[in-house]
């Protein structure tokens, strides 16, 4: 715990050069923002630390600059939008995700103090997030123009969608995120390490169910937890105009050394014109 908080702050420190009492002051904000407990279901991890931990990997493996513009797919009640208000200086940040009453909240708590943060609700169904939702995910179109981002996120939103929407959520991102621009995915990753650590039954997760281009925990629930093997995701990157930008850092769901989180982490980038 105290490890990770150092890191971050030397990280965002010396990105934006701000002294110790001002960056304690910007977290002191970004508690005032925490969400209700009842709301704030993140899995794994306390949801402050995991924010600060995130904005950390944004920093030093996506190369994440105060003044981009962000794009945060699925991003739930601000979990990762909250320490980036303390980071984003000059740049700006959209947020989408299915939960209707998390994106209120979001727009109240966060918005009305930082107007360059942005959330909208998207009313696409997934079985296990939101049942009602009307859109299909392997239909829905991102609520942004062509080449509007200089980086985007997703953390712990393809490990809940199937093939088929996961492809087309990378279609969507290539279409978004600008020549050049970054973005910063996580995953559970089939490899051979990860399977090694499956079959011994080391890891947390068994992914025992095939299911089309992938394996899933719950064949009945499939989006419960996804995993996609690491060359099917690499081909469906391709397809996207994205490309992996090595190395992928696997996590610590199957006992990965020195794993930085707890989901795969893949930063991957846009194509140049």
């Amino acid at each position: 715990m105290r490890a990770k908080a150092t890191y971050i702050t030397k990280a965002v420190g010396r990105r934006l050069f701000w002294a110790p009492s001002d960056l304690a002051r910007r977290l002191r904000g970004e508690a005032e923002m925490v969400p209700p407990r009842g709301l704030s279901f993140v899995g794994h991890g306390d949801f402050e630390q995991t924010g600060r931990e995130f904005l950390g990997h944004f920093v030093e493996l996506g190369q994440l600059e105060p003044g981009d513009r962000v794009l945060d797919i699925g991003c739930g009640i601000g979990r990762m939008a909250i320490p980036l208000t303390g980071y984003l200086q000059g740049g700006s940040y959209e947020g989408f995700d299915v939960g209707k009453e998390m994106i209120s909240w979001c727009q109240r708590h966060i918005t009305r103090r930082f107007p360059a943060f942005e959330f909208t609700w998207s009313p696409v169904y997934n079985q296990k997030y939101n049942p009602f939702g009307t859109v299909s995910a392997a239909e829905f179109r991102f609520p942004y123009d062509d080449d509007s981002f200089d980086f985007a996120l997703a953390t712990s939103l393809f490990t809940h969608l199937t093939t088929s929407d996961a492809d087309h959520y990378l279609r969507e991102l290539g279409r978004v995120l600008r020549p050049e621009a970054t973005a910063l995915l996580t995953f559970f990753l089939i490899t051979p390490e990860s399977q090694a650590e499956i079959d011994a039954g080391r890891a947390e997760f068994a992914f025992g169910h095939p299911i089309p281009g992938a394996v899933t925990t719950d064949p009945g629930t499939p989006e419960e937890a996804v995993a996609f093997k690491l060359d099917d995701l690499g081909a469906m990157l391709d397809a996207a105009g994205l490309e992996i930008v090595d190395p992928v850092h696997r996590g610590s769901w199957a006992n990965a050394p020195e794993a930085p989180s707890f989901q795969d982490i893949v930063v991957v980038r846009a194509r140049g014109e």
